[in-house]
């Protein structure tokens, strides 16, 4: 399955695939976060609901992390 904006030849391919890959997974975490809140706000079943806040919070605290990381770099 392809995602946009993931191009897995470009971190492959990548001279400093450390921050390709970082780059391309920060909005990728990002889209993450925005279907989870849908989820979580209009979903019918309660265990995606409560998936949709698990993933909220995991994929915030590694966009965080990677930015951090980003920074330092």
């Amino acid at each position: 399955m392809s995602m946009p904006g993931m191009d897995v030849d470009a971190v492959r391919d990548a001279e400093d695939i450390d921050r390709a890959f970082v780059e391309m997974m920060i909005p990728h975490h990002e889209s993450a976060v925005a279907m989870a809140t849908d989820a979580k706000v209009k979903g019918e079943h309660a265990e995606i609901r409560d998936l949709a806040v698990a993933i909220i919070a995991d994929q915030e605290r590694e966009i965080a992390q990677m930015k951090a990381w980003e920074e330092s770099w």
